[in-house]
């Protein structure tokens, strides 16, 4: 029977629709706490919970990943504070498994998970340390550090869905409708998937590959910086921490000095001037774009890393890329920051299958 699971998901999920409503007292709450707790501007804070959010996860998908997966004893997770909207999806997939789900916050940011707890009515429990049991499952989502501290003491017979660090590219390819038309709607639904969290996802676009000309890869530039730039004023950046800010200035002084950059708001967009080179630049709506005439050998050269690819056709790319470093997101543009509630992000690490 998955009926007792099924109840505290959907409860779960009434809460996160509540959160998501602007307009009810824990919508409001939440806009309020989290604007403090996650250092993104309120304005960033609203776009998240509008737009990234998977609240609308329909009543046949939860039924769907309820059977999916075998039951077990326990399930705990141990949340990051990098996006607070994932808090609500890694809870319900190990409400997925068990009726007995414990939760660990975030130390740096509680108030999703604790919003999520009270507005679910405790479908599941808050605890400051976890201790699994044989035969029980643990989720963290963490540093590698975090993963491998976990990861030691862990008795026996417990298994671990680990997701570690990652990034996402964004791949334009020159043709002829990608300089007229096709242009402008692919850079601003990139510009909006880099204004999400301000970057600080494992699936926020970082690099971006373009294949083609340079004069192609200036004419994405010039967009891009002006498509930031207008973000700026709807959805502008949050604080930076201070260990943010200083990898932030250390990049942008090297941009400055080593190739064509230009600020757009409070980020940058810099233009490589050497071909096929990748620098990951630091998270605050930094993007690097690099001319290359082979954007799937570069993305293949990243390996584990790409959890994350965007372009503005996906079709084009899964083929070889699965061959050589196996299943991601290929998505449209403008859907980086969306994820299935039942893809590949955090299912990556496996469900045991019934």
């Amino acid at each position: 029977m998955s009926d007792d699971r099924l109840a505290r998901l959907l409860a779960l999920k009434a809460a996160a629709e509540a959160i998501a409503d602007p307009h009810t007292p824990a919508g409001i709450r939440a806009r309020e706490e989290l604007s403090e707790s996650t250092l993104l501007s309120p304005e960033g804070v609203d776009f998240a919970l509008t737009h990234c959010l998977e609240h609308q996860v329909s009543r046949s998908v939860l039924s769907a990943l309820i059977r999916k997966c075998r039951r077990v004893p326990g399930a705990s997770v141990l949340l990051s504070a990098n996006v607070f909207s994932a808090a609500f999806r890694a809870i319900a997939l190990a409400l997925c498994q068990s009726t007995r789900v414990t939760v660990r916050p975030s130390t740096r940011d509680p108030v999703m998970t604790r919003l999520l707890h009270k507005g679910s009515g405790g479908a599941f429990e808050l605890s400051a340390a976890l201790s699994p049991q044989p035969r029980e499952h643990i989720w963290v989502y963490g540093t590698e550090a975090t993963i491998r501290s976990v990861k030691s003491g862990l008795p026996p017979g417990v298994k671990l869905h680990a997701h570690g660090p990652g990034l996402g590219a964004a791949v334009l390819v020159e043709s002829e409708d990608s300089r007229q038309d096709g242009l402008a709607p692919a850079v601003d639904a990139l510009a909006m998937d880099t204004v999400a969290f301000d970057q600080r996802g494992c699936l926020s676009p970082r690099i971006v590959l373009l294949q083609g000309s340079r004069h192609f890869a200036e004419m994405v530039c010039d967009h891009l910086v002006a498509s930031l730039k207008a973000w700026e004023g709807k959805v502008p950046r949050g604080r930076l921490s201070d260990d943010e800010q200083a990898d932030a200035t250390r990049f942008v002084s090297t941009m400055h000095f080593v190739g064509s950059s230009v600020s757009c708001g409070k980020g940058l967009v810099s233009l490589d001037p050497v071909k096929d080179r990748i620098f990951i630049p630091p998270i605050g709506r930094h993007l690097h774009v690099t001319v290359t005439d082979d954007a799937i050998g570069l993305l293949t050269a990243i390996g584990e890393r790409l959890t994350t690819v965007g372009s503005h056709n996906a079709e084009l790319l899964p083929g070889r890329l699965l061959e050589a470093i196996g299943p991601r997101r290929y998505v449209e543009l403008g859907q980086m920051q969306r994820p299935a509630f039942d893809g590949p992000v955090d299912l990556r690490s496996g469900f045991e299958v019934s």
